[in-house]
């Protein structure tokens, strides 16, 4: 009995030792990171289930921010719909009931509509340094705030992820050419969606969840969503004998944090510098990710019996002159910050290409 009761008291000890451990550790880190600054805490809601990559870009972020700052800044991540639904990311940063959120400005064209110039749009910027470039140093990321400041959005702006080309089409109708687009019931969104009705194509916008049954009932002859990368986890290929490329409709998409600007200016200057720089070299780890994972995704698809198909070079000079007919259209009609922003794309877009024509060697065969 007294042997039971010394085996109790070694195991209370023990327990004890461990609980006071635990709390010590605790507060040493508490401790180092108070001594550098007092600790901030952000509550960051993003637009995406934690299923798909895109949810994965903000989570690297938070995580490089949690490590960087030695437990200065923590920032607390949260999929869409755990803190807030994803249309009303934007109202609440803006309100301050979120300190940030991770989202793609196309999501508000209803509320500001040149927001596709800063996410994605068809055919112009067919490479990612056309992008990239005019964004961070074409005058692109200012205009991006510039939309944001004349809707009134009290929202602090800096791109965070970027993704390359989507698929075109999953379908099982081979799509090679304009007329074979004619008819066709195909999901799509935005101005690529106003491009197709325009060719005889009948559009529709169907909810993610709703797509795979969809094309495998024919409710839908085509679809488009995501990046190959995501595509896979969606598993079309399992239903659809084309994949159609290239991905002319999304040839990039660049992601973003709005920041409620209270929140950003309450940080120290070192942190913001974090803030910022993290968001930088988050956004390439997004970019040769995503395109990694996009190439192992298109093999996987030959392997399985998919067939890609890509669109001739004559429909998609069509598409090309009927996007910059329906902006230039869009620019007239509504003028202001859309124009601004059409004629800053457009002038990059031709110093980018006279600049490549002379520097670019060939791709070679």
């Amino acid at each position: 009995m007294v042997k039971v009761k010394r085996k109790l008291a070694l195991f209370l000890m023990c327990c004890f030792v461990f609980v006071l451990w635990g709390a010590f550790s605790f507060s040493l880190d508490e401790a180092e990171a108070s001594s550098h600054g007092t600790v901030i805490k952000w509550q960051v809601a993003t637009g995406w289930p934690e299923s798909m990559f895109l949810h994965a870009i903000p989570k690297k972020w938070a995580e490089d921010i949690n490590k960087a700052s030695g437990g200065r800044l923590v920032i607390e991540l949260y999929p869409a719909g755990a803190l807030v639904a994803a249309q009303e990311l934007l109202d609440a940063a803006n309100m301050g009931i979120i300190n940030a959120y991770h989202a793609a400005t196309n999501l508000w064209v209803g509320k500001m509509t040149a927001a596709p110039f800063f996410c994605s749009f068809p055919m112009i910027f067919s490479e990612p340094g056309m992008q990239l470039g005019w964004l961070y140093e074409g005058g692109g990321l200012e205009l991006w705030q510039k939309m944001y400041d004349q809707a009134g959005y009290n929202v602090k702006i800096f791109p965070l992820g970027f993704t390359g080309p989507e698929t075109l089409a999953w379908s099982n109708v081979k799509i090679e050419k304009i007329d074979d687009w004619k008819g066709l019931k195909y999901r799509g969104a935005g101005w690529w969606a106003e491009l197709l009705r325009n060719i005889g194509v009948s559009v529709t916008t169907l909810p993610p969840g709703e797509l795979y049954q969809a094309l495998e009932r024919g409710v839908l002859d085509a679809l488009e969503f995501s990046t190959p990368n995501d595509d896979k986890n969606l598993g079309y290929y399992e239903i659809a004998k084309y994949n159609a490329g290239p991905g002319m409709h999304q040839p990039h998409t660049v992601y973003y944090l709005g920041i409620n600007k209270a929140s950003w200016e309450s940080l120290p200057d070192d942190m913001k510098a974090l803030v910022e720089l993290a968001a930088r070299a988050t956004t390439m780890w997004s970019y040769t990710h995503d395109l990694e994972k996009s190439m192992q995704a298109n093999e996987y698809f030959q392997s399985k019996g998919v067939i890609p198909v890509k669109v001739d070079e004559a429909s998609q000079q069509r598409l090309y002159e009927d996007i910059n007919a329906l902006l230039d259209k869009k620019a007239q009609e509504q003028g202001g910050l859309f124009a601004e922003t059409w004629t800053s794309i457009k002038e990059y877009r031709e110093r980018f290409l006279k600049f490549e024509d002379f520097m670019k060697p060939i791709s070679g065969k």
